[in-house]
């Protein structure tokens, strides 16, 4: 991928509040890491990141519970459908 494309990605991760972790991951990417660290990388931080929001929904309440369960739908269906194991 163009080495411009990779900063305006990070950049807009950082604007829109990225978790650190995943930030690093795509630091290293864009200084040039081997994209299968990286995928194996960001597997691993959605995997545990589907985790913890799902730990998380016996907290929430109203509209907060219906968005999150809504990504996590979202995100199952997308792994589902390109048939992967979430």
């Amino acid at each position: 991928m163009d080495r411009d494309v990779r900063m305006e990605l990070y950049f807009s991760l950082v604007l829109l509040g990225a978790d650190e972790m995943l930030l690093g991951a795509l630091h290293a990417w864009r200084r040039g890491v081997d994209e299968g660290v990286l995928l194996a990388d960001l597997r691993n931080w959605n995997g545990a990141k589907v985790l913890e929001m799902k730990e998380w929904l016996s907290t929430m309440t109203g509209a907060e519970l219906e968005a999150a369960r809504e990504r996590i739908r979202k995100y199952e269906q997308m792994r589902d459908e390109l048939g992967q194991a979430v």
